[in-house]
C-alpha cells in the first residue's frame, strides 16, 4: 500500500513540476516580446490584458496536461496493482499445493516407517520360530541339523538316481519302438552310398622324385648352386637333395607349385640339359600346360555334374581339386561322391535335387585357397566365393553351413551337411596317421577312467567302441546307467570322430562260498 501512495505522489509532483516549467518558458517568451518595439507602443492596460489572457491560456493548458499525466499514472498504477494481485493469488495457490503435498509425503513416510518396523519384527519372530522348530525337531528325531541335512541329501540322491535310471530305461524302450524308422533311414543312407560310390585311387601330389644316380644331384645343384637357386626361385618350392640316396624331395605348402616343380624336375632330368636357361624355359612350359590341365579338369567336373554355366573363376577352382587332398581323400572324388549322395537324399525327402547337387559340388571350394587366405576356415571361404561369383545367398548358406558353426537356413543346406558326414565317415574314405590314432584311443579311455566308480576302460574296434568295467562294490546298477550316459555324452561333446562310438558298461558282482 505504501508503494502505491508513493507512486501517486511521485506522479502529482511530476505534473506540478511540468506545469511550472511551462509557465517559466512562456513567461520568458513574453518578456522577450515586451522588448519588441511593436509592444512598447501599447498602453499599459492593453499589455496587462493581453498578458493576463495569455497566462490564463497557458495555465489552462498546463492544468490539462497535469490532469492527463495524473490519469495515466492512475491507470498504470491500477494495472500494476492488478498484476500484483494476480501474482499474489498464484503464490497463495502454489503455497497451498506445497503444503498439501508435504502433508501427503509425511503421511506416506510415517506409513512406510511403521511397515518397516512391522517387517523387522516379523523377521525376528520368524527367526525365533524357526529356531524353536529346529530345536523341537532335533529333540524329536535325536538328530542335529547337519545330520538331518546329510540324511535328507542321501535320500534325495537315491531318489534322483532311481528316477534318472528309470528315465534312461524308458528312453531306451522308446528308442527300440522307433527302430523301424531308424531301419528305414539306414536303408536310405546305405542305398544312397551304394549308388554314389566312386573309385578311390590313391592319388597324391609328388613330393619325392626318384633319380637314377647320385651324380644327377650335382646337376640339380649346379655350379655354385646356380641351378637349384634358379629352380627354387621360379617354382617357389624348396629342394632337399641330401635326405636319402637316389631321391630328391620337394617341399612346399602349395600343391600346385609342388606339382609344377615335380613335372619340371622330371622333364629336366630326362632331357639331361640342366642350366638356368633350360630351367626357366621348362618351368614356363609346365606352368602353361598345368593351367590348361586345370581348366580342362574344371570343365570336365562341371560337365559331368550338369553345371556348364558356372563362372570361369569357379571352373578354375574346381580344376585345382585334382591336386588337393584331405586326409588322403582327393577333392574331386569326394565332391563327386557328395553330389551323388546329395541327389539321392534330396530325391528321398522331396527337396530341390539340382540345388543340393550344386551345393555339394561347391562346398569345398575354399580348401584350394586356405594357404592363400589366412584366418578363415575353408567352408567360410567357399561361402564368400559363391556370394562373389554366383550371387546366390541361399546357395552360399548351404555351402558354408556344412560344418555346423553356421545355422543352416534350408532343408537343402542340412542335406549337404549330411552328405558330407556320410562321405567322410565311409570306411576307407580317409586315412589317419598313427600318432593321431593313438591319441584318440587314449582320450576315449581317459574320459571313462576319470570316474572313481570305474575300474578299467578299453577302446576297441579302432575306437568305435569303449568297454567300461565298473567296481561292483562302489557302483550300483543305477550308478552304472547314469555314468554310462555321462561318458557317452562327454565323448560326443569333446571328441572328433567319424561315425559313432558305442559305450558298453560291465558290472559283475561275484560271491563264492565253499561248503565243507
Amino acid at each position: 500500500m505504501e508503494s502505491i501512495l508513493l507512486l501517486l505522489l511521485t506522479v502529482i509532483a511530476t505534473g506540478g513540476i511540468g506545469g511550472s516549467v511551462l509557465l517559466f518558458q512562456n513567461n520568458k517568451k513574453l518578456q522577450e516580446k515586451l522588448k519588441d518595439p511593436k509592444f512598447i507602443a501599447m498602453s499599459e492596460d492593453e499589455a496587462i490584458g493581453k498578458a493576463s489572457l495569455k497566462a490564463q491560456n497557458l495555465i489552462l493548458e498546463a492544468e490539462k496536461e497535469v490532469a492527463d499525466l495524473r490519469q495515466k499514472a492512475l491507470d498504470d498504477n491500477k494495472a500494476k496493482r492488478q498484476e500484483l494481485d494476480d501474482e499474489q493469488r498464484r503464490i497463495d495457490t502454489r503455497e497451498k499445493e506445497l503444503i498439501a503435498r508435504s502433508k501427503s509425503v509425511d503421511e506416506r513416510f510415517d506409513s512406510l516407517e511403521s511397515k518397516e518396523k512391522a517387517l523387522e519384527q516379523a523377521k525376528k519372530d520368524v527367526k525365533n520360530l524357526r529356531a524353536q522348530v529346529a530345536t523341537k525337531l532335533e529333540n524329536v528325531a535325536n538328530l542335529t541339523k547337519e545330520q538331518a541335512q546329510e540324511q535328507l541329501k542321501q535320500e534325495v540322491e537315491e531318489d534322483i538316481k532311481s528316477y534318472i535310471a528309470k528315465s534312461i530305461k524308458e528312453a531306451e524302450k522308446k528308442k527300440k519302438i522307433s527302430s523301424q524308422a531308424e531301419d528305414k533311414a539306414r536303408e536310405i543312407i546305405i542305398d544312397s552310398m551304394q549308388k554314389s560310390a566312386t573309385d578311390y585311387v590313391a592319388e597324391s601330389t609328388a613330393t619325392t622324385i626318384e633319380i637314377e644316380s647320385e651324380d644327377l644331384k650335382g646337376k640339380i645343384i649346379g655350379k655354385e648352386g646356380r641351378n637349384i637357386r634358379t629352380f627354387e626361385r621360379l617354382t617357389g618350392v624348396d629342394i632337399i637333395v641330401d635326405e636319402a640316396p637316389n631321391q630328391v624331395s620337394l617341399s612346399c605348402f602349395d600343391p600346385i607349385r609342388r606339382e609344377v616343380a615335380a613335372l619340371a624336375l622330371k622333364k629336366l632330368l630326362k632331357d639331361g640339359r640342366v642350366h638356368p636357361g633350360s630351367i626357366e624355359e621348362t618351368i614356363k612350359g609346365i606352368k602353361n600346360e598345368l593351367a590348361r590341365e586345370i581348366k580342362r579338369t574344371g570343365e570336365k567336373i562341371a560337365y559331368d555334374t550338369g553345371f556348364n554355366d558356372l563362372p570361369p573363376e569357379v571352373i578354375k577352382l574346381l580344376g585345382r581339386f585334382k591336386y588337393r587332398f584331405s586326409y588322403g581323400q582327393n577333392l574331386i572324388k569326394h565332391s563327386l561322391e557328395m553330389v551323388n549322395l546329395g541327389a539321392v537324399l534330396a530325391a528321398e525327402v522331396g527337396a530341390d535335387v539340382n540345388f543340393v547337387k550344386k551345393a555339394c559340388l561347391l562346398h569345398d571350394l575354399g580348401k584350394v585357397l586356405t594357404h592363400e587366405i589366412e584366418g578363415k576356415p575353408h567352408h567360410h571361404i567357399s561361402g564368400d566365393i559363391v556370394r562373389k561369383y554366383i550371387k546366390d545367398e541361399k546357395l552360399a548358406n548351404a555351402v558354408e553351413s556344412h560344418h555346423g558353426d553356421i545355422e543352416p537356413q534350408s532343408i537343402e543346406a542340412i542335406l549337404v551337411s549330411v552328405a558330407d558326414a556320410i562321405s567322410g565317415a565311409r570306411p576307407g574314405a580317409r586315412k589317419d596317421n598313427y600318432e593321431d590314432y593313438v591319441k584318440r584311443i587314449k582320450s576315449l579311455e581317459d574320459i571313462a577312467k576319470q570316474y572313481n566308480e570305474v575300474k578299467e576302460a578299453y577302446a576297441i574296434h579302432a575306437g568305435r567302441e569303449v568297454r567300461v568295467i565298473f567296481k561292483p562294490k562302489v557302483a550300483s546298477d543305477d550308478d552304472v546307467v547314469i555314468l554310462t550316459r555321462k561318458i557317452a555324452k562327454e565323448i560326443e561333446e569333446t571328441q572328433s570322430y567319424p561315425g559313432s562310438v558305442k559305450v558298453t558298461a560291465i558290472r559283475e558282482f561275484r560271491i563264492s562260498e565253499e561248503a565243507k
